[in-house]
């Protein structure tokens, strides 16, 4: 078969063998001959095109010659191409389908006739698929420049197709890496630029979007002196001017924002009967529908499927859903709520809320800290949309009763449930369908669809007989089903006498009989891997973990994988992830433990868990995240051998075939973490229950690097808690130290501040008694950590001076960092930037020369901080850079947003309001969901801070509101001192000077818990403007003077100018209160150097 490319370098390929189509103008008489092909090319245009505009006077001749020797490749060829001379000119006539070219215009015109996106998608992809480079990239000159322009402007039109078709399938994950290329390629490509904002976005990642606007933004006008275009700016102001919540109905859908995790998924498999129940969703939650059936109940807006396990209430909901999908155009969410999971607590409403919220569109950063206010936003956010949100799972009506619609015109939710929830019908006026067992129509019809109507036919009787022995539950049908249909010549009547005869209402009864049928017919290997998955935590898993339990390779388990989901004992839900049912679970855990001993579940267990570990350490050494052998509380030889010496069952090193060959690097490996967290969770959780300790408290300590950049939230504290629990009952000091410390994170991280002390004080205790000094100082240093967080500067001091001495003694480098780090955030935070920055620095060091990654992204932004109040911008914003650099390599939000904060502060103070303002929001969406709310506090302050400067007044007391609660919330009395200060200073630029004043003693109430000089001399620069609004002056002078003391104090250059400026203006407003020109020439000597506005406006009162 011949193969003609023009769409890279030219070239003919024969059975896969370049021909040799000679040299470069011979080549480009071939290329235009292809992109014409069939059709005559006029000597004249060929000559033009061959010489680049300049063919010589044997053109004619030559051009002949050129011809004759590739009619000569060309005639040896399969597919017999026919090059000739005809009417003044050259044609090639050839098959269509043998040129590239030809079939990308085929396939990319098929494409846009289609009007299903995945059929689009699939014609794209093949379509791009015959692009091997830039066209004709194996020729030069103008014409052939001006030719390849106008091929890659097809491609490029191909390309935005499929970006578009992908965007509304909800795949922005799957584009991403490949716009990010083609934007770098294409630096001014706005089409290109607005499909990646747009792909950031539906990916749940704002702050990349805002990213990716602005770098295009800057470079237009930088490199071409342009605005973007109107469609580019507009979807850039969205980003830089989101949509507070509010009433009314969002200005867009927010279906392609979904997150991956809450999308509705795709019902699967035959799907018969249940069309009264079908009919009665209908009534209750489509109105329209409803109006249209006289004997319709009134419509709701909450419908309640309950039955029991296996009776398809799962199945029910994504079919209806599917049918009503029009109804709901603003979204269709699934939140799995874990309410019958054996491995993980059924999930919190927050909890809930927070990813609905996410998938609503709503930054993490403005998701409320307690649970009431993130219910009425939600409800608020629901506000004239129609969002269908099905929860599955429901233990109780406490789970899902913060999650009803506000309006039965709009959204509507169905719970699913095993038991009936009469809470929900009665209160709340919930539909209610009952799910049975199937009718025998359908039950039939269902066998029919998995043996084939024909056998049914044949025997009515033996498969009526088998549906009535399966239950006529939907699950037991099809595991009956897949024997039979995997025996196609067994008469049912024979299947039918492998059943049990018994009362056909015992629906678990016939569960289990038609589970065993299902499980009898497996061959034993296929056999031994379901009982191994029934000890896999939870009820998903991907094929890496199936060979690691199993361990044997992908062939071989592919295979068995393959007959366990034919025999429908498992689906598979996405690419190589499965799902098994919990009562088909249930059934392979009882197997397991009648036919296996215990030493087997526990050695497959334990198989687990190691390639678990190693494959969270191999993810967490490829992307910096923690150091090797390393790990919190122990250096590797005292938890991680005591396992192995423990369990003589774990893997050894370099065992277990593919799974430990597979690529999680980079993304990749982080992307498989954060969707394998809840199953290690699940698997820390189960082993230290099943009294695996060692294995269990090595799986949570490996993990501890990627949970402090990716909050685990309460699976992970239910799994941190079950190993501190079996690392107390082992007698191993250092491994229930470290499991202590964990928990103590996770309390830290809730603002559960006495949890947390208690926490620590029991780990030193244990660490004391077990004279093991680098726990004793970890403990130490999480005690002042927690001191801190609610003001107790003094004890932070005592508790983590106490903490570095010990890690000095030791010679603990990376525990040195840490204790040195959080004493400058106390000095930071009190007002002394100089002895701040010199600790910081120095806690660089530290890290750096320990391999501490953690430590070296997240100082340079703390330097930077100090940097700024000192007046050194140049410095600081270099160390911004460094910050944000080192975070964005780490995917580190909460770095980012700190490092993001400090350059729109820096910003602010140069007067660059509009900069500024942008980068503060991107601060603020880069905050993750579960990130320190400490962090959230701040950045929310520092964007009040630069909103505030820039005269948006009102959007900033909204942020130093939510800043407020959040700091309130958790006692953090520092970021309750900060917000109060800066609401004050902004009540008076809104000249409500009472308010001020307020605010101004809710200030200094805080501050008598926490010293913080800074925050006391804005305060006291706030009280001096309302005693100048008031006529008294020489209060107001005071006040000035005194801030200013306290600004010079501290180093604070900024902060004396402006207490200076401010203490001048209220000199000049009567006289007898010495001249105003002596606290203005003081500033501007300060003013100078710094190049910030007020050196311009001093100098103008200093010569009127």
């Amino acid at each position: 078969m011949i193969d003609l490319r023009v769409l890279g370098p030219v070239r003919v390929l024969a059975d896969d063998r370049d021909l040799d189509i000679g040299h470069a103008r011979q080549r480009s008489l071939l290329a235009m001959l292809l992109v014409d092909v069939n059709n005559v090319v006029p000597r004249e245009r060929l000559a033009e095109l061959v010489w680049d505009g300049r063919p010589p006077r044997q053109a004619r001749n030559t051009l002949a010659g050129y011809a004759t020797r590739l009619r000569k490749v060309l005639a040896s060829s399969p597919g017999r191409p026919v090059l000739s001379s005809q009417g003044g000119g050259y044609v090639l006539r050839v098959d269509p389908a043998a040129v590239d070219l030809c079939r990308f215009r085929d396939l990319a015109g098929r494409a846009a006739d289609v009007g299903d996106d995945e059929e689009r998608c699939g014609l794209l992809r093949s379509a791009l698929a015959q692009w091997s480079g830039a066209a004709l990239s194996n020729l030069w000159g103008t014409r052939v420049e001006s030719l390849r322009t106008t091929l890659d402007s097809e491609r490029r039109s191909a390309l935005l197709d499929y970006f578009d078709a992908q965007l509304r399938l909800g795949r922005p994950q799957e584009i991403l890496t490949q716009l990010q290329t083609l934007t770098e390629e294409r630096p001014y490509d706005e089409e290109l630029a607005l499909r990646l904002v747009q792909a950031h976005c539906d990916s749940g990642n704002p702050a990349a979007a805002l990213r990716a606007y602005e770098a295009v933004r800057a470079r237009l006008e930088r490199e071409l002196s342009t605005r973007p275009g109107e469609v580019l700016r507009a979807a850039g102001e969205r980003l830089l001017h989101p949509v507070r919540p509010a009433g009314g109905r969002a200005a867009r859908s927010v279906t392609a924002r979904t997150h991956e995790q809450l999308r509705m998924p795709d019902p699967t498999g035959y799907f018969v009967g249940r069309e009264s129940e079908l009919r009665e969703l209908d009534a209750l939650l489509t109105p329209g529908r409803a109006a249209l059936t006289v004997t319709a109940p009134q419509s709701s807006n909450l419908a309640v499927i309950s039955g029991m396990a296996g009776a398809g209430k799962t199945t029910l909901s994504l079919r209806w859903a599917q049918r009503t999908r029009d109804s709901f155009p603003d979204g269709q969410f699934f939140v799995a709520l874990r309410g019958h999971d054996r491995h993980l607590p059924p999930l919190e409403p927050a909890e809930t809320l927070a990813r609905v919220l996410l998938a609503l569109g709503l930054p993490a950063a403005d998701i409320p800290f307690r649970l009431d206010e993130r219910a009425a936003l939600y409800r608020t956010l629901l506000v004239g949309r129609r969002v269908l949100i099905v929860l599955d799972d429901a233990a109780d009506p406490e789970q899902v009763r913060h999650l009803l619609p506000p309006s039965v015109d709009g959204s509507a939710v169905v719970v699913t449930c095993r038991n009936r929830m009469p809470g929900l019908t009665a209160t709340y006026f919930a539909g209610e369908v009952l799910l049975d067992a199937l009718d025998d129509t359908s039950a039939l019809a269902l066998l029919a669809s998995l043996v084939g109507s024909a056998r049914v036919a044949k025997e009515p009787e033996a498969a009526a007989g088998i549906v009535r022995a399966s239950g006529r539950l939907p699950l037991t049908v099809r595991l009956s089903g897949a024997y039979a249909a995997s025996h196609p010549d067994e008469p049912l009547g024979e299947v039918l006498a492998r059943v049990p005869t018994v009362d056909g209402t015992d629906a678990r009864g016939a569960m289990g009989r038609a589970l065993a049928l299902s499980y009898g017919k497996l061959s034993e290997p296929e056999r031994q891997l379901f009982r191994q998955l029934g000890v896999v935590p939870g009820i998903e898993f991907g094929r890496e973990a199936v060979a690691a339990l199993a361990g044997g390779s992908f062939a071989v388990l592919d295979d068995r994988l393959g007959a366990l989901v034919r025999a429908n004992l498992l689906s598979e839900y996405a690419p190589r992830r499965y799902r098994m049912h919990h009562m088909v679970k249930e059934y392979a855990m009882g197997r397991a433990a009648e036919e296996d001993p215990w030493e087997l579940h526990r050695d497959v267990l334990l198989r687990l868990l190691e390639w678990y570990r190693r494959s969270v350490e191999h993810v967490s050494l490829a992307n910096g995240i923690q150091m090797a052998r390393a790990h919190r509380g122990a250096d590797g030889s005292s938890i991680a051998q005591e396992a192995v010496r423990t369990w003589p069952g774990a893997a050894p090193e370099g065992t277990g075939g593919d799974p430990y060959d597979a690529d999680l690097s980079g993304e990749a490996g982080i992307a498989w973490l954060d969707r394998e967290k809840a199953g290690i969770c699940a698997a820390i959780k189960l082993s230290a229950e099943l009294g695996l300790g060692p294995a269990s408290w090595r799986l949570a300590d490996a993990m501890l690097g990627f949970i402090r950049l990716h909050p685990g939230g309460d699976d992970w504290s239910a799994a941190v808690e079950a190993a501190q629990s079996a690392a107390a009952k082992s007698g191993n000091p250092r491994a229930n130290t470290a499991m202590l410390l964990n928990m103590a994170d996770s309390h830290y991280r809730k603002g559960r501040h006495s949890g947390e002390r208690q926490l620590a004080r029991e780990a030193l205790t244990v660490s004391r008694d077990a004279s093991w000094p680098a726990g004793e100082a970890l403990a130490l240093a999480v005690l002042g950590r927690s001191y801190w967080s609610v003001g107790a500067t003094g004890l932070a001091d005592r508790y983590l001076g106490a903490a570095l001495r010990i890690h000095e003694s030791v010679g603990d480098l990376a525990g040195q960092a840490n204790a040195l780090g959080r004493l400058a955030r106390n000095a930071y935070d009190a007002g002394d930037p100089v002895s701040a920055l010199r600790d910081f620095r120095s806690s660089l060091v530290l890290a750096e020369r320990a391999g501490s990654r953690f430590g070296q992204i997240r100082l340079p932004a703390y330097i930077a901080l100090s940097l700024r109040l000192l007046g050194r911008y140049k410095e600081a914003d270099h160390w911004c850079e460094l910050a944000i650099r080192a975070s964005r390599e780490m995917d580190f939000h909460e770095g980012m947003a700190i490092a993001l904060t400090c350059r729109a502060s820096l910003l602010s103070d140069l007067g660059e309001h509009t900069r500024a303002v942008t980068t503060a929001r991107e601060a603020h969406v880069a905050m993750p969901h579960l990130s320190d709310p400490r962090i959230e506090a701040d950045c929310l302050i520092g964007l009040g801070g630069v909103e505030a400067a820039a005269e948006q007044t009102d959007l900033a007391m909204r942020s130093f509101g939510q800043a407020l609660l959040i700091s309130e919330e958790i006692h953090y009395w520092q970021g309750a001192a900060r917000a109060q200060a800066e609401s004050a200073a902004a009540y008076v630029r809104l000249g409500l000077y009472e308010e001020a004043l307020a605010a101004g003693r809710r200030a200094r109430r805080v501050l008598h818990r926490c010293g913080m000089r800074l925050v006391t001399a804005q305060t006291l620069a706030s009280e001096a403007d309302c005693a100048l609004a008031a006529g008294r002056i020489a209060a107001a002078i005071a006040g000035h003077r005194r801030a200013a003391a306290l600004y010079r104090a501290a180093g604070h250059p900024l902060g004396e100018v402006r207490a200076l400026l401010s203490w001048g203006r209220a000199a000049a407003t009567a006289t007898g209160h010495g001249r105003p020109t002596r606290p203005w020439r003081r500033a501007l000597h300060l003013a100078d150097p710094l190049a910030i506005p007020e050196a311009a406006t001093l100098r103008t009162l200093l010569t009127t």
